[in-house]
């Protein structure tokens, strides 16, 4: 079992907050074994441009693994996607991870970017085919619905041979067979344990459908938590967060988070850990995410560990 942050790379208000490098490297040090950064182009919390921000994450970390959690890879033209991440896969000697998602909560960044919303799915289809051909092909031609060129190759290739690893985000079955076809890990966020279950095991079928051996395909679950020694200033500080992250009503979002005292914290975890996840991903709703942080090595982290059987931090 495998542990990582997701870093607060948004900040409110209009002063940038670069707290998301300390905790990266306070991630490294406590012994995690990855970091994310999340990405929008236009979004309601303001957020550095997300290769950018993970070069800077890769250059101030030696060990742990990194990537986007998850790229709006449809939002993005694949050559350019390849030049950059090609890039991080060398600034970091080999620990870069794409994660993708297709997005689609706030229109308004599609329509920034001249993408027609409904074209999401599709675009992110014909792009990950071609990356993975850009990353591992000398010579790439190709004529595709959304995407044409001629004779392009990627000098240098990845460090990562074939290339790096690519976690597919999302809950929808496209998400799911997008994994299958394309994916090293499933890596949703917003699931409940029950749903995560249920999810993996239409993917297991997906992958024997496609010949692939579902032990080959990691399961990765990004979660929302808030930890603090008082249950109740917990729950309003998870509900404040999410609120303002994504503009809307907390309700939604209340099957889907951990939230609580380190002992809450702890039970909440392992109701997921329990469904089969191979690598637990913890974004902190707090405005502390350093405090909550600490909290969470000391508090919870060793008791996962435990549960898991692994090592302690």
């Amino acid at each position: 079992m495998e542990f990582g942050i997701g870093l607060p790379n948004g900040f409110p208000g209009e002063t940038p907050n670069l707290e998301f490098l300390e905790l990266a490297e306070r991630a490294e040090d406590a012994g995690y074994d990855s970091v994310w950064a999340g990405d929008h182009v236009v979004f309601h919390v303001p957020r550095f441009e997300i290769f950018t921000t993970l070069a800077a994450v890769a250059v101030r970390t030696k060990r742990v693994r990194f990537g986007p959690a998850v790229l709006l890879l449809c939002l993005r033209n694949p050559v350019h996607v390849a030049q950059a991440t090609i890039a991080l896969d060398h600034l970091s000697r080999g620990r870069f991870v794409l994660g993708v998602g297709v997005g689609g909560e706030h229109r308004k960044e599609f329509a920034a970017s001249g993408v027609p919303v409904e074209q999401r799915g599709a675009r992110t289809d014909e792009s990950l085919g071609l990356l993975r051909r850009l990353w591992t092909e000398t010579s790439v031609t190709f004529r595709g619905r959304f995407h044409a060129i001629d004779d392009v190759g990627m000098k240098p290739l990845p460090v990562q041979k074939p290339h790096p690893p690519i976690w597919i985000g999302g809950r929808a079955a496209a998400s799911l067979r997008r994994t299958a076809e394309h994916g090293s890990a499933w890596a949703p966020g917003f699931v409940t344990p029950e749903g995560f279950r249920d999810r993996s095991e239409r993917l297991d079928a997906l992958c024997r459908e496609r010949g692939r051996d579902p032990r080959s395909v990691g399961r990765a679950l990004y979660l929302f938590v808030g930890i603090d020694a008082d249950r109740e200033r917990a729950h309003e500080a998870v509900a404040a967060f999410l609120s303002a992250n994504y503009a809307m009503p907390f309700a939604p979002f209340a099957p889907y988070v951990v939230a609580g005292t380190p002992d809450d914290c702890i039970a909440g975890v392992r109701r997921y850990l329990a469904a089969g996840p191979d690598h637990l991903i913890v974004r902190f709703a707090s405005s502390d995410p350093l405090g909550s942080f600490d909290l969470w090595t000391r508090g919870v982290l060793p008791a996962l560990r435990e549960f898991t059987g692994g090592e302690t931090a």
